[in-house]
């Protein structure tokens, strides 16, 4: 009996990563078999005549004051040795992964390319914290410590 509980338990906890990171966007809409694969963009360049790549957007974030508030007040509350014995890695392994990829870059989903993102510390562990978009709220999730964990984490990815 107790296997089963634990079982159910794990598979609803997987169904609710799954259904937090919604639909892959890459689907093709109803009727739109028959077109091409959108191309990506470019520019050429008159004085070389080259072909450039359009230089990738950075990432920004949409918290409100009030969840920057939050965030800075998480920041201020946790200690540095506590973050420092979170293995941050792992904890954005088990949760980021899925949809942001081992590298940041994955971009499942919606999820932002983490390696271009310019958004500040209180903006990470706002977003972390509250959630955006399709992306799951950690707060109550994980600690405190872990989100500004994962959050300098992430700053190792960025290019």
């Amino acid at each position: 009996m107790k296997l089963n509980k634990f079982a159910g338990i794990v598979f609803l906890l997987l169904s609710l990563l799954v259904i937090s990171c919604g639909e892959p966007d890459n689907k093709p809409k109803k009727g739109a078999k028959d077109l091409p694969p959108p191309k990506k963009e470019i520019r050429k360049s008159t004085a070389a005549n080259t072909i450039k790549d359009e230089k990738p957007k950075t990432v920004t974030t949409g918290a409100t004051p009030a969840q920057l508030a939050k965030a800075k007040e998480i920041i201020a509350g946790v200690k540095n040795e506590a973050i420092e014995a979170v293995d941050a890695k792992k904890k954005y392994k088990m949760f980021c992964t899925t949809c942001h990829g081992m590298t940041g870059d994955l971009n499942v989903n919606g999820a932002k390319d983490l390696t271009l993102s310019k958004i500040s510390l209180e903006e990470s562990v706002a977003q972390i914290y509250h959630g955006k978009g399709l992306m799951t709220p950690f707060k109550g999730i994980l600690e405190n410590e872990e989100i500004v964990a994962v959050s300098k984490y992430i700053v190792k990815l960025r290019n």
